[in-house]
């Protein structure tokens, strides 16, 4: 039988392997462009996990300088990181193999070309408005749709569904899934404006929170929604509906403490578009007040032939609450949303939604703006300065932070630190958690079991956020 002296030897050689695998899949700038992208991600990723790897066991092993956590020993970190590391391999392979002529069919690698301008475009609002930074994206199929955060690499990675291949209304997730994106780069983060933030510690008590903490545990998904109205417009909302409408009756008053309540969530994109018609372009107002009236038309409807649900009763609670009620609190707290960091793309008169008027023709107008997106280049990773520097190359819009250095986060907090504990710096428990996490990477699929510590968590979405520096207030993580 083995000895237990053998396994930190095994560990040791699949992390190895892990790495090198990552390296070398990165090698070669041949092929197409977009395929070209996905190397110099893998590339990132191995100079990236490589120095993650190395940072633990220099601070975490027997002697080590970091403080510990009986909590989560060095096998646990280093096998979670490791399983961040074959996830990311998986989903960039993954970019690359079904755009191969051997292993696709020619409709998969056109929906990937109409994916990607649309993903391209979805970011866009969010750039030009400074919630992030340029970001080139990347889309692949897979059982449902998702995006995959990269912390390593100027890159988003969104799944779709295989059906999108014959269904182009399931192409309206990318815009939902473009907003998981944005709420995670202006929620997660350890330096931006970091003496701001202390400095709110010392200051006067906010006013108690009178949001309710169900209506909270849907913040991410409420921010998802309204992201996916502004930019796609009631095209969005209407194939929301149907997505839920896919579900059992009893899905609409279930609340798994995530999503927002199925029976009101199409009142998220409904208020949304109202807001748009209030502090959008005139030329716009008349037809997103009448889709926003029809969407909602409808769903009342739907809601009326599955029963009528009255109630529900939220995540962990004892107490039902009225969907009245609920649905008040709902478009009160999108409306506020709608105040502060995303007032400006509701006002965006830059920006085209990718439909305007109400259904059925609001999808007719999206087929229509999928078929006339330009066939222009679409924003891709380069190297620079002799490979030391990742960037994003042809993104239409100028602005800070679409550059960083091969092997690290751009997060300058997160970067020292991780460089002061390889030189065998004493870290604490809270620094060292900061870089294991990396912003957000391993609190994705299945989680690291560890939350970012909360610097400012009251009110974040009313923050003024400058167009030269995105602003990032820290945020708890929820799944």
């Amino acid at each position: 039988m083995p000895t237990t002296s053998s396994r930190p030897d095994r560990t040791d050689a699949g992390l190895h392997v892990l790495v090198q695998l990552a390296a070398e899949l990165g090698q070669g700038g041949g092929g197409a462009s977009r395929r070209r992208t996905a190397r110099l991600a893998l590339h990132c990723l191995a100079a990236f996990a490589r120095k993650q790897f190395d940072f633990l066991r220099t601070g975490l092993q027997p002697g080590g300088s970091f403080e510990t956590d009986a909590r989560f020993p060095l096998s646990y970190l280093l096998e979670a990181t490791a399983r961040q590391v074959a996830f990311d391999t998986d989903v960039l392979l993954r970019t690359l193999g079904q755009r191969e002529a051997a292993a696709s069919i020619l409709p998969m690698r056109t929906t990937l070309d109409v994916a990607d301008r649309l993903a391209s475009v979805a970011i866009l609002p969010a750039v030009r408005h400074g919630l992030v930074a340029p970001t080139a994206m990347l889309t692949y199929f897979q059982k449902s749709p998702t995006i995959r955060l990269l912390p390593y690499v100027p890159l988003g990675v969104i799944g779709i569904d295989f059906s999108a291949i014959g269904d182009s209304m399931r192409l309206l997730a990318i815009a939902h899934e473009t907003g998981h994106h944005v709420y995670r780069q202006i929620t997660v983060n350890y330096t931006a404006h970091l003496d701001e933030q202390v400095a709110t510690l010392g200051a006067a008590a906010p006013a108690p929170n009178t949001w309710p903490r169900w209506l909270l545990a849907w913040e991410e998904e409420i921010f998802a929604d309204i992201y996916a109205a502004l930019v796609a417009g009631p095209a969005a909302a209407l194939a929301l509906q149907e997505m839920i409408l896919t579900g059992p009756p009893a899905a609409l008053t279930a609340d798994d403490g995530d999503h927002p309540l199925n029976a009101l969530r199409p009142q998220i994109m409904h208020t949304t578009l109202r807001v748009m018609a209030e502090r959008g372009p005139v030329a716009r107002r008349a037809s997103l007040l009448a889709a926003a009236t029809a969407l909602d038309a409808q769903w009342q409807a739907q809601l009326a032939a599955q029963g009528a649900p009255t109630i529900f009763t939220p995540a962990g609670a004892d107490e039902p609450v009225s969907l009245t009620v609920a649905g008040d609190l709902l478009r009160a707290l999108v409306t506020e949303m709608l105040s502060g960091a995303l007032a400006p793309l509701a006002a965006d008169a830059a920006h085209t939604p990718w439909s305007t008027d109400a259904p059925p023709t609001c999808l007719m107008q999206f087929d229509d703006f999928c078929f006339g997106m330009s066939e222009t280049a679409l924003p891709e990773l380069t190297l620079r300065h002799d490979g030391q520097v990742v960037a994003v190359m042809r993104f239409p819009i100028k602005a800070q932070g679409d550059a960083r250095t091969v092997g690290e986060t751009g997060d300058a907090y997160l970067d020292e630190r991780r460089d002061s504990g390889l030189l065998g710096a004493a870290l604490s428990a809270a620094e060292w958690k900061a870089v294991f996490l990396a912003g957000d990477w391993t609190t994705q699929e299945g989680g690291s079991g560890i939350k970012p510590p909360v610097f400012n968590p009251t009110y974040w979405w009313l923050t003024s956020i400058p167009a030269t520096q995105p602003v990032r207030p820290v945020r708890p993580v929820r799944r």
